[in-house]
């Protein structure tokens, strides 16, 4: 005859410590708390004859899993690490109890998405990261621990699909995973922006000039790329997120002049005066409303946007008499080139001053535009939201400091 005492629980009913009875059961961490000395006990509450040890105990072969990790993920470290005897542990009953909240507070495990926020912000400007930053978030973050619970119910192909596509980035083989966590990051920002411009939330940018800087290929922003997507899909058909509408092509191009306004009077900021800057600003928003441009009348449509921008700009510096070296500078900024952009600007006054470009004085260097501009009228929407952005940056900054 089998003993009784097979498949029984063997429950811990006092403290080893302090005898008290009450005790709170935490399972999923195999332990049982004292909740008047704050000792910490393992769980005797395991089957007998089951595999409890490989979960608890000395012998464990699996970890614990925090459940309530996902509420603590903006939370830092936690400071020096608290001693017996210290200011507010001197109780010694305490000291256990407090002693594993302390190793058990969640630090931030996710320096990975900082920088792959700030390599978008650096890299295509803050507007970009505003647009693109709940997509890191996805790609760069592990799902909660409620979907990931979900997900293990998956079938294969499902389960993979949802894992989290950093992880899977990073462990390609050589060649197509990058050669550091730097290039990873680069590969990721990269595959994020073009995929933005893909689905058509943001404009297009060119890859030429992250892939020089950084030394990344076009198979590895696309391979980063296809991951994510699917990861996006996936995630989408189990209901957990939604494909966001598509903006139409007058939003895409007023969101791609306003970034690329932005990359410009960045770099300006360090090559002119403020009066200077102040001017070149204006005389350059003057522009491009008098091309009503952010409307759907632009009257330079044709004109891509980052060469119209590098063209509004260097006409405007050289209305001032500020254009030496300036081409070159607007150049490198958008990958173009400085030849091309004199080029194009030489044909636009040509054509303006003919008549057949019919761009409201816009390429009439005769006159500066901000002359032709009536401040009583109803302000560009463009430049509008231009401006505000400019100013939300600045207060940002300001509030660093």
């Amino acid at each position: 005859m089998k003993d009784d005492k097979i498949g029984k629980k063997q429950e811990l009913t006092q403290c080893d410590e302090c005898c008290s009875k009450e005790l709170q059961n935490v399972p999923e961490k195999g332990e049982v708390w004292c909740l008047d000395c704050g000792l910490v006990h393992k769980s005797q509450e395991i089957e007998a004859n089951d595999n409890g040890a490989a979960l608890y105990g000395e012998g464990a072969h699996y970890q614990a899993v925090r459940m309530d990790a996902d509420q603590n993920l903006a939370m830092g470290n936690t400071g020096p690490k608290m001693k017996f005897g210290s200011a507010g542990v001197k109780d010694r009953r305490k000291y256990y109890l407090l002693e594993k909240i302390d190793r058990s507070s969640v630090r931030n495990p996710h320096p990975f998405v900082r920088r792959v926020k700030s390599l978008i912000e650096t890299l295509y400007g803050r507007h970009a990261l505003h647009i693109l930053e709940w997509l890191v978030e996805m790609a760069c973050r592990p799902l909660s621990s409620e979907h990931e619970m979900i997900r293990k119910k998956q079938d294969k192909s499902m389960y993979t699909r949802l894992g989290m596509p950093k992880q899977s980035i990073c462990r390609k083989k050589k060649g197509i995973k990058g050669c550091s966590d730097e290039q990873n990051a680069v590969i990721i920002a990269a595959a994020i922006v073009e995929l933005g411009g893909e689905i058509g939330i943001m404009p297009k940018f060119d890859r030429r000039a992250t892939m020089e800087q950084a030394g990344i290929s076009p198979k590895q922003i696309m391979n980063a790329r296809i991951r994510i997507m699917s990861h996006w899909k996936a995630r989408v058909s189990m209901g957990w997120a939604a494909m966001p509408p598509r903006k139409n092509a007058n939003d895409r191009r007023e969101d791609a002049i306003v970034q690329a306004m932005e990359h410009v009077f960045d770099m300006l900021g360090d090559h002119l005066d403020t009066a200077d800057f102040e001017a070149v600003l204006y005389e350059t928003e003057a522009r491009l409303s008098l091309l009503q441009e952010g409307t759907s009348e632009a009257l330079s449509i044709n004109i891509e946007e980052r060469m119209l921008v590098s063209v509004a700009v260097y006409a405007s510096l050289t209305s001032f008499g500020l254009q030496s070296g300036a081409a070159d500078l607007l150049a490198s900024v958008f990958g173009l080139t400085s030849s091309g952009i004199r080029s194009r600007f030489d044909a636009l006054v040509k054509e303006s001053d003919s008549g057949e470009f019919q761009d409201n004085g816009a390429f009439d260097m005769s006159i500066t535009c901000g002359e032709q501009i009536n401040e009583s009228q109803q302000q560009n929407g463009l430049i509008a939201k231009f401006r505000l952005a400019r100013a939300c940056a600045k207060r940002n900054s300001s509030s660093q400091f």
